[in-house]
């Protein structure tokens, strides 16, 4: 299966500094495979971090949202 997903998400970096970014995830499993929410949080969290530049520990999701 295929699920697509948009996520709000956050990033502290400092006392006062804050990164706030949406993204979007296409995310896919064999037919026969459940659905993992942790592995959709997961690459949430690598994805973003990937684009700042800083670990998926940083990353606080917000919200998470299945569009299909």
């Amino acid at each position: 299966m295929r699920y697509c997903f948009f996520a709000d998400y956050e990033i502290h970096l400092a006392e006062r500094l804050c990164i706030r970014a949406q993204t979007t995830l296409v995310h896919a499993t064999p037919d026969d495979v459940a659905l993992d929410p942790a592995a959709v949080l997961d690459r949430v969290r690598e994805q973003a971090a990937t684009s700042h530049g800083v670990t998926p520990s940083q990353v606080r999701v917000r919200t998470l949202n299945r569009l299909d």
